[in-house]
């Protein structure tokens, strides 16, 4: 799960630095999936594995949240030039506009949303794009009935502008709970992510692993090899020394070297 790719402002917060990815480190993630003989997954192949369909290789689902006008700019190529594809969860009332919802940090704040024709640009490749609700709101704060239609107006509006049915949902924020997830296939959804570790295994509260712009690159091996998938939140821990013990084990799992 990917928020951002750009430059990281000298002032930027701490959520700031999490949210926002270098360029020059995304690419050298992306090369090094390609290097290890990874491939990206389409929503329909995801699907398919979460029906119980075997993977004959190393694959990966990219997927973005809020749909940012730069992420289109700057990933596009690099995704292109390794052959790979990705959702973009696009919260469909900000595109065109800015980001309102994260009024208190200034350079999250001030960045464009895609604008309708830039989505439809993106959907004719490499990207799919799928629901980030309608208005990035906490869906946990509304009733059944709201979430249920908020969530509705996002996935027929969505794929009036695509030209074809958008099935899939991550929840702003990431905050669901049983009514949310119940609303969400009541919408019409077969799938729904987080944006983190979900303790349901319901298939409307599906797991991501975050990418921050402050992991290391054996942080980022870590979060993406098979062999560490367990330990991917240990880099997130306090104190230090928990970092640093995830990370010589993420080195040695990805690289067999200590």
């Amino acid at each position: 799960m990917y928020h951002v790719v750009g430059s990281v402002p000298t002032d930027a917060q701490q959520i700031e630095r999490e949210l926002i990815v270098d360029p020059a480190d995304f690419e050298w993630q992306m090369g090094d999936l390609a290097a290890r003989g990874c491939r990206t997954l389409t929503l329909n192949e995801f699907w398919a594995v979460i029906e119980g369909n075997p993977l004959a290789d190393q694959a990966v689902l990219l997927t973005f949240d809020d749909a940012y006008a730069a992420v289109d700019q700057i990933v596009t190529p690099i995704l292109r030039r390794h052959g790979f594809s990705a959702v973009m969860f696009a919260p469909y009332e900000h595109l065109g506009t800015s980001n309102s919802w994260d009024a208190g940090y200034k350079n999250l704040a001030s960045l464009l949303i895609a604008n309708h024709a830039q989505i439809r640009s993106m959907r004719s490749g490499p990207w799919e794009i799928a629901s980030h609700g309608l208005r990035h709101v906490d869906l946990t704060s509304l009733t059944m009935e709201q979430c249920r239609k908020e969530l509705a107006e996002s996935r027929e509006r969505l794929s009036a502008l695509v030209g074809e049915q958008v099935r899939d949902l991550a929840y702003p924020y990431g905050h669901q709970n049983e009514e949310v997830r119940r609303a969400a296939q009541s919408a019409g959804y077969r799938m729904a992510f987080t944006a983190g570790a979900s303790p349901s295994s319901d298939r409307m509260a599906l797991d991501r692993r975050p990418m921050h712009g402050t992991d290391s690159r054996a942080v980022f091996r870590m979060k993406t090899a098979r062999s560490a998938s367990w330990l991917y939140g240990v880099a997130g821990l306090a104190p230090g020394w928990a970092r640093s013990a995830a990370r010589r084990l993420a080195v040695t799992a990805t690289t067999g070297k200590p």
